[in-house]
């Protein structure tokens, strides 16, 4: 049987879709990461929206000829609120978002520990008392803080593994650490330059916070190649409906959850994700989307052809703004999940009531 790879396997009706939709966007952020970077930065893109966004980087730089250096790295703002539950440095990023539950339900939603861990670490009492954020978050703190040795025994191995996975990459050889993701706040990266105790560099297509920012004494810098200093609600619809496209920029796996060095050689890591949403149950098709998308992306750089600000902020508000520009084939791949917000798997296309 011929592989999904095999190119006359793609179907139209995908990967013109793929063209048309995401191509444009992905060949924009490349061409502005050329722009923006030299020959020599290596970036490193992150979370699940970076595994598409660094090979339509590549696939750019195949077409346009050349070489620079580039690495899809896994994090997600789960697993990095749990390596870091016991620097309280992180705890402005990690209980940020509202919340309303059992202080049992927080640390697993929240912070990824298992049953079995929160059990170790806290008594019945603390589990099964009610917490809400904002208001009780400085009672979350005092039984942080409280308990850091419990959690120290928790995390302490998996934040080992973590920080040798990044060593492997290359990241801790940084000088300044340049990192690439969809956006938007850049909470991430906030998170790494905490971790690391590293200067970074946030490229983002849109950046919320945008300029440089001062992380547990260290700089952030933040810049949005399409919008900068736009929040969710200001009435700017890349930003406002972002779902879609965090709903097809997605790698094959689940949330990042985990990692362990390799039982059988310690120079390897074994790694663990969530459930995984629609678009990833059937990868197969959002490959034969991409497919034209990375094509798109080969063919731009090859022919220096660039997209203004304007243009693609154009189209894409026609797609994400009228019910009949997006195939109806294609609805169940716009699932995205939302898990630490507590809100499960929400599809973009019936929450902005485009279906």
């Amino acid at each position: 049987m011929d592989s999904i790879t095999v190119e006359k396997t793609y179907e139209p009706r995908f990967s013109s879709f793929g063209t048309s939709f995401i191509g444009p966007t992905l060949s924009f952020f490349a061409a502005n990461l050329v722009s923006y970077t030299s020959e020599e930065t290596t970036l490193f893109f992150l979370a699940r929206e970076g595994y598409w966004l660094d090979k339509a980087y590549k696939s750019y730089i195949d077409g346009r000829g050349g070489k620079r250096g580039s690495h899809y790295l896994l994090a997600s703002r789960a697993f990095m609120f749990k390596v870091l539950l016991n620097d309280s440095r992180s705890y402005s990023y990690s209980l940020k978002s509202d919340f309303t539950g059992s202080f049992f339900d927080f640390m697993r939603t929240r912070f990824l520990l298992s049953n079995t861990e929160i059990q170790t670490i806290f008594s019945d009492d603390i589990t099964q008392g009610l917490v809400s954020l904002p208001k009780d978050k400085e009672k979350i703190v005092g039984i942080l803080i409280n308990h850091k040795n419990g959690i120290d025994a928790a995390i302490n191995p998996t934040k080992e593994a973590y920080l040798a996975y990044l060593d492997s990459l290359g990241v801790t050889s940084q000088s300044t650490l340049h990192l690439v993701d969809l956006g938007y706040s850049g909470t991430i990266q906030s998170l790494l330059t905490i971790l690391l105790n590293k200067n970074t560099f946030g490229h983002y297509l849109i950046a919320s916070k945008s300029g440089e920012h001062t992380v547990a004494n260290k700089t952030a810098v933040m810049k949005g190649y399409l919008k900068e200093d736009m929040k969710i609600g200001d009435g700017y619809l890349p930003l406002d409906r972002s779902m879609f496209l965090e709903s097809l920029l997605t790698a094959p796996f689940g949330q990042f959850r985990g990692i362990k060095f390799n039982t059988f050689d310690q120079t390897k890591f074994d790694f663990y994700y969530g459930r995984k949403v629609t678009s990833q149950r059937y990868f197969y098709e959002l490959e034969q989307m991409m497919y034209g998308a990375l094509k798109y992306c080969f063919h731009t750089g090859k022919h220096q052809i660039k997209f203004t600000n304007d243009e693609l902020e154009m189209l894409l508000n026609n797609y994400l703004s009228k019910r009949n520009m997006i195939p109806s084939i294609t609805k169940h791949i716009f699932d995205i999940d939302d898990d630490v917000t507590g809100n499960g798997t929400v599809n973009a296309l019936e929450f902005f009531g485009l279906a």
